[in-house]
């Protein structure tokens, strides 16, 4: 594997837990729910190495970086869909006492625009960008499909606007090869991370979602490092496939090793 880092970026909004000492005093969940609502452990394993990676450094619940900015529904009873939300996905009401709404657009200005400020900085040095995202074992009952059972993985390019079907297929292939069952645009297609900065022909993205059966005890949360560690090896398989694909389709590798090792 080279040393080098490939033009791929690897953006992993949701895996802190970081509150601000005057936001945790209104938030009325407790260390353990806050844990709940976050991606645990992707900031290690999609920190590879051969790739530039880009980490959120705040808690969902203070800002989603993964949602619009003007996203704001706060208004609304049992909302958990927006940029800064009142409940979280189990159902239960994150604050003491909601904030204002001046309060929520400094949140959003100091926290948001910063992380994707960040991902348009690089963008002109990189070519395909992996938003890295984990998903509960079962679907929240606060979800349409309360209760199901979800795959080992999914891969998210909001109805292949993202990314195309050809490179959508191979990194299926990839995981399937792994031996992990794989869906596409379910139950997540992507959101803002991938539907802001990446188009399939401009600039290629795509979000993977991993079951979190596969790395860590559901109900304790506590991390199997063992498995992280083999899942960041595959990411970092992964970042070489992508990058051999994008040179085979850019004319750029040799013909006669055209065909990606891994894809």
């Amino acid at each position: 594997m080279s040393k080098n880092k490939h033009p791929i970026l690897v953006t992993i909004p949701h895996s802190s837990i970081f509150v601000p000492a005057d936001l945790r005093r209104l938030i009325k969940l407790t260390d353990f729910q806050i844990r709940k609502q976050s991606d645990p452990y992707t900031d290690e394993i999609f920190n590879v190495s051969n790739a530039h990676v880009i980490k959120g450094g705040i808690s969902r619940l203070v800002v989603d970086l993964n949602r619009a900015p003007d996203d704001i529904e706060m208004e609304h009873s049992l909302s958990n869909r927006g940029v800064v939300v009142s409940v979280d996905i189990d159902g239960d009401p994150i604050y003491k006492t909601p904030p204002a709404m001046d309060a929520i657009f400094e949140r959003v200005k100091k926290y948001h625009y910063v992380f994707h400020e960040k991902i348009e900085e690089i963008k002109p040095k990189v070519k395909f960008m992996i938003d890295g995202h984990s998903m509960r074992s079962v679907s929240p009952a606060t979800k349409p499909d309360g209760g199901a059972k979800r795959p080992d993985i999914t891969l998210g390019n909001r109805d292949f606007t993202t990314c195309s079907h050809i490179m959508t297929r191979k990194i299926m292939k990839f995981f399937e090869k792994k031996g992990f069952s794989v869906k596409i645009n379910d139950p997540f297609s992507g959101k803002f991370v991938i539907g802001y900065h990446c188009s399939r022909k401009l600039f290629p993205g795509i979000q993977i979602e991993l079951n979190e059966k596969l790395f860590m005890n559901t109900k304790t949360y506590r991390p199997n490092k063992k498995k992280i560690s083999h899942l960041r090896s595959i990411m970092s398989e992964l970042v070489e496939g992508i990058n051999d694909e994008l040179e085979r389709m850019a004319g750029t590798k040799n013909k006669s090793t055209a065909q990606s090792k891994l894809f």
